[in-house]
């Protein structure tokens, strides 16, 4: 299966800086237990964290198996360019995406050629897409977190 991956017809929806990413997969049959092993192994979830963090437009993640474990779905909210994005993926974190997507179905690896046409294949854009804060990226978010720091330390220096 393969899309069109001109820029001008890039799958999601934007609400003010941000766009949502939604893909489905199938799973191999068998293989949804193999998934589920990958997300327990330990120390799993720290090291995803840890390289999720490297991609600064990145506000959320979620992986989800469904239909008996037949499917997968990833969901993302991203600040940017969707190719952009994509590339992140590939630079930052391969191994991740490798590690839980060879148990789908004719998944290429995120280093092949062809990559952003099947992501392309499996992107579904959402019916409506809605953030409270539209306009803030991660960026935005952080920087507003250590202000909030910066400013209680000081009311708590006062004290």
């Amino acid at each position: 299966m393969t899309a069109n991956t001109d820029k001008q017809s890039r799958p999601g929806m934007t609400f003010g800086r941000t766009n949502e990413f939604t893909l489905f997969f199938k799973v191999k049959p068998g293989h949804g237990k193999q998934i589920r092993e990958v997300f327990e192994r330990p120390g799993f979830e720290e090291r995803r964290k840890e390289m999720s963090a490297r991609i600064g437009t990145l506000h959320d993640a979620r992986w989800v198996l469904f239909d008996d474990d037949t499917r997968l779905m990833f969901a993302t909210n991203f600040d940017g360019d969707w190719d952009a994005y994509i590339d992140d993926f590939a630079a930052q974190i391969p191994e991740i995406f490798d590690t839980i997507l060879e148990h789908t179905e004719d998944y290429p690896g995120i280093k092949a050629p062809n990559i952003k046409d099947h992501i392309v294949a499996h992107q579904a854009t959402a019916c409506s897409y809605f953030r409270t804060i539209p306009n803030a990226t991660v960026k935005d978010l952080q920087k507003a977190l250590r202000v909030q720091d910066a400013f209680q330390r000081l009311l708590d220096e006062a004290n």
